[in-house]
């Protein structure tokens, strides 16, 4: 059993997270997580407060046990014990030596010797171990010491296909639209497997047959490899030195992928039917690697099926771009870029920083121009409203808030379809901000917006209307806005939307907004 392994057991026998072991011992969830699959090791403070943690000794987490001193012999008791074997040795060499010089004087008069049949001859070589049939399969050394391997297709044996994988999560299990098999997924920590158990229905006096599929394999841990020596943290040069021309260059996927990455390439070929193994590449470094039984997809992924768009041909060891063409670009709504937007961050975790700084602004900018009422017709929610109080839930949590974005959250207070609950949530949001940046909240309010509705006195009433709630948050506020008022830091257009502003929080105090007016040149 690996060291990973081990602090992997003695953690789960004490019943606690790897977040919770990491929190007691001072480091990550991360951290802990590639101890336990040997993509890291702990270094010896670490080793100390793991075998503290688990009640046994350092020695015994790491099963080097300290050996025991050997005694000395004594330069007496050392001469008393090799004098007899010298001895021995001497008359044994004497007793050789006239057996040789008899034998030479004698007559040869013995028939020479049969030699031994073919099959009785010792050849002194080792049997040798399995191999992958395939390309299509992981190599590594086992807990053991061996080498172990998985290959896709189908096993000789049932989970864990005769390696020494254990589970590190529950194992999921899926029905499928065919009644005989099921689908798993294995978290082994190291390799994630998913696999099918099919099982033959029995015919009449027949015993029923039963077998499993390895589907696909994945890794992102350095050492489980390729039959052609390609593992994480292999180097793309490498990557093109084993596979060659053969690999299909792909632009990075959109959506959940195994692994951050810049790009991937694809290598297929036919084993009982068409599979893939995908090589994902992040800074010149291979980060993952993932391969799988195409099926339906078959051949696409091999180079003849190049679509020149997302996916490229090979050509001396580089993608070939000469007849690169671009997608077709569809006319896409304003609702429809927010909802991109949101589902990109929310879902897509190889997002680079710049991509996601665009996203956040376009949900921002475009909040003005937002139908509520069609977002919540977009994705697969259940109820329209599950998706527009995600996105609202969304925005209310961002730790920090730019004076631009506070300004599209006041602006966006008009659009289109918010009314009712939706309205109210959206008062939220408003306050929220305004107890971010009050100062920005105000002087947002000078700036000009092309709108049908008054979006500033909607901005100031909702935060105003929501803001009573937290007494607190809304102190804190109005003491900001003393304080700058009276400093003469406002313009005189942002000290009357100040003084505006805190009429409505002093009327939201009283519950009662009747009467007030809505803009600073209505103020007395």
């Amino acid at each position: 059993m690996s060291l990973g392994e081990r602090i992997g057991q003695y953690r789960r026998s004490l019943g606690v997270s790897q977040e919770e072991l990491g929190a007691r011992l001072g480091v990550s969830r991360q951290a802990v997580s590639k101890w336990e699959t040997n993509a890291a090791t702990p270094d010896m403070t670490n080793l100390i407060a793991l075998a503290k943690e688990f009640g046994v000794s350092v020695a015994e987490l790491t099963e080097t046990p300290e050996q025991p001193k050997e005694e000395k012999p004594s330069r007496e008791n050392l001469r008393l014990f090799l004098f007899p074997i010298l001895i021995v040795l001497l008359t044994l060499v004497l007793f050789s030596a006239g057996s040789i010089l008899w034998s030479n004087f004698q007559p040869d008069t013995s028939p020479s010797a049969a030699p031994p049949p073919k099959d009785a001859v010792s050849t002194g070589m080792a049997v040798p171990s399995p191999v992958p049939a395939t390309d299509f399969a992981l190599i590594w050394t086992g807990s053991n010491g061996d080498e172990e391997f998985l290959e896709l297709g189908t096993q000789e044996d049932f989970f864990p296909f005769g390696t020494s994988l254990e589970l590190t999560a529950p194992e999921e299990v899926l029905d499928t639209d065919f009644g005989s098999m099921t689908a798993h997924r294995a978290d082994c920590g190291a390799v994630f497997i998913e696999y099918s158990c099919i099982e033959d229905t029995p015919e009449p006096e027949g015993a029923t047959r039963k077998w499993e599929n390895i589907d696909a394999l994945s890794t992102i841990v350095p050492g489980y490899a390729t039959p052609r020596g390609i593992t994480s943290g292999s180097s793309e040069a490498d990557l093109l030195a084993a596979y060659g021309d053969e690999l299909v260059y792909c632009l990075k996927e959109e959506g959940y992928t195994l692994v951050p990455h810049d790009c991937f390439y694809a290598w297929s070929a036919f084993a009982d039917g068409y599979s893939t193994i995908f090589f994902f590449v992040e800074r010149g470094n291979v980060s993952g690697i993932r391969m799988e039984r195409m099926y339906d997809l078959g051949d696409y992924y091999t180079p003849d099926n190049s679509d020149n768009i997302y996916r490229f041909p090979m050509k001396n060891g580089e993608p070939d771009f000469s007849l690169r063409e671009e997608p077709e670009q569809e006319e896409v709504s304003d609702t429809r870029r927010v909802y991109i937007a949101f589902n990109q961050l929310v879902t897509n975790n190889n997002l680079t920083t710049e991509e996601r700084y665009a996203y956040r602004r376009d949900i921002f900018t475009l909040l003005p121009d937002t139908d509520w009422t069609e977002f919540g017709q977009m994705g697969t929610a259940e109820y329209p409203s599950d998706s527009i109080f995600a996105l609202m839930d969304w925005l209310q949590r961002q730790d920090t808030y730019t004076e631009s974005e506070i300004f599209w959250i006041q602006a966006g207070s008009v659009a289109k379809g918010i009314d009712g609950a939706y309205a109210e949530s959206y008062d939220g949001l408003l306050s929220r901000v305004f107890f971010y940046d009050p100062v920005s909240f105000i002087r947002n309010l000078t700036h000009d917006l092309d709108s049908e509705e008054d979006w500033r006195f909607h901005s100031v009433l909702g935060a105003a209307f929501d803001g009573v709630w937290y007494p607190q948050e809304l102190a804190a506020a109005r003491e900001t806005l003393n304080t700058t008022l009276s400093s003469g830091m406002f313009t005189p257009e942002e000290s009357g939307w100040c003084r505006l502003m805190l009429l409505y929080l002093e009327a939201a105090e009283r519950d009662g907004f009747g009467g007030l007016p809505h803009s600073p040149s209505e103020l007395p």
